[in-house]
C-alpha cells in the first residue's frame, strides 16, 4: 500500500468519526474546579443551549463530583461518586449533568453513556398526601415557598420551571402559565399549564406585595433559590411528619388529572413531558383555550378548603 493511498484512508477514517461524533474513551484530571465549571456554563449555554436554571443545577452536581474525586475523572470515579447516595432520583440528576460536562464539554468519549441503575418503583397512590396534608404542609411555609409549592401543585411544572417565571407569563384571563419558552435546548419540554381560581387569587395579592420588586420590568416571580426551596421543603416535613418534596407535587398533580379523566396526552402537554414540536403543531389541540377545558376536569380536585 502506498503512502497516499494510507493518507486517504486515514482521512476517510477521520471523517467517519466526526461525522457519527466518534471520541475515543480518556480520562483526565481537574486541577482548576472554578475555571474548568465557569467555561463549562458557557459552553452549555452557547453550544448546548441549556437553561440557567438547568445549568445552575449541574453546576453544582459538576462540583460535587469534582470535589468527591479529587478531579480525577474516569470510570471508577464516577461508579464511586454514584454508589455514595443510594437515592435513584440523585442519581439520575448527578449522571444528567455528568454526561453534559464528561462527554460533551471535555470530550472524553462515550464510556459515562454505559452507566445505569434500577429506578426506584414510584409511590402508591396510597402512600401521597391527602388534602389535608397537603394544606397544612403548605401553611408552615414561607410567603415566597407557599406560591411555588401552590403553582408546583397546581400545574405539574418542574421546580426549576416554577423559580424561572416572570411577570409576563401569568395571564389571569385563563388562569394560565406559559412555561412554553422557559427551555431553549432540546433535554426538556415545557408548555402550557394553569392554576386554579383559588391560587390565582393568592397569587394576584402576591404580585402587588413587598416580595416583587416594581422598579424592575417584567420581574421574575421568586428571588429564593432552588437550595432555599429544598430546605423548606425538608424543615416543613420534619415539622409536621409529612414528608413532602417539589417532585411529589408533580406526581400528586398527575395523580389528580387520572382522577379526573383526563387523557394521558393532555396530562403530558400540562407537564412538560411531550415534544414541543409536537404540541406546536397540534396547536388547536393544545392551545390554551382547548387546555383549559381539559384543566376544568381537575380543578375541583386541586381545591384545598382547609388552605388557611
Amino acid at each position: 500500500m502506498t503512502e497516499e493511498k494510507l493518507d486517504i484512508i486515514i482521512s476517510d477514517l477521520e471523517l467517519i468519526k466526526k461525522t457519527l461524533k466518534i471520541v475515543p474513551d480518556r480520562d483526565a484530571t481537574i486541577t482548576d474546579f472554578d475555571g474548568s465549571i465557569s467555561t463549562y456554563e458557557e459552553f452549555a449555554v452557547e453550544e448546548l443551549g441549556i437553561s440557567q436554571g438547568t445549568i445552575k443545577n449541574q453546576k453544582s452536581a459538576i462540583r460535587r463530583f469534582l470535589e468527591h474525586s479529587n478531579g480525577i475523572i474516569n470510570k471508577e470515579m464516577v461508579k464511586s461518586y454514584l454508589d455514595s447516595n443510594e437515592q435513584s432520583s440523585w442519581k439520575s440528576n448527578q449522571l444528567k449533568a455528568l454526561r453534559k460536562y464528561v462527554r460533551d464539554y471535555l470530550k472524553l468519549g462515550n464510556w459515562i453513556t454505559e452507566f445505569s441503575f434500577t429506578k426506584e418503583k414510584p409511590k402508591l397512590k396510597s402512600e401521597l398526601p391527602t388534602d389535608e396534608q397537603v394544606a397544612h404542609f403548605c401553611s408552615v411555609l414561607s410567603y415566597q415557598v407557599q406560591m411555588i409549592f401552590l403553582i408546583l401543585y397546581n400545574s405539574g411544572l418542574r421546580i426549576g420551571e416554577v423559580l424561572e417565571l416572570r411577570e409576563s407569563n401569568i395571564s389571569f384571563e385563563l388562569n394560565m402559565i406559559d412555561a412554553s419558552q422557559i427551555h431553549t435546548g432540546d433535554t426538556k419540554s415545557s408548555w402550557i399549564s394553569f392554576v386554579t381560581k383559588q391560587t390565582a387569587e393568592y397569587l394576584d395579592r402576591y404580585l402587588y406585595s413587598d416580595e416583587i420588586d416594581p422598579t424592575q420590568d417584567n420581574p421574575k416571580l421568586f428571588t429564593v433559590s432552588y437550595k432555599t426551596v429544598q430546605n423548606e421543603f425538608k424543615q416543613a416535613s420534619e415539622m409536621t411528619g409529612i414528608n413532602i418534596n417539589p417532585h411529589l407535587l408533580r406526581t400528586v398533580f398527575t395523580e389528580k388529572c387520572r382522577e379526573a379523566g383526563i387523557d394521558k396526552e393532555y396530562i403530558n402537554a400540562f407537564c412538560g413531558r411531550a415534544p414541543k414540536g409536537m404540541l406546536e403543531s397540534n396547536y388547536t389541540v393544545y392551545g390554551p383555550k382547548s387546555l383549559r377545558k381539559q384543566y376544568d376536569k381537575v380543578e375541583p380536585h386541586l381545591y384545598l378548603k382547609h388552605l388557611s
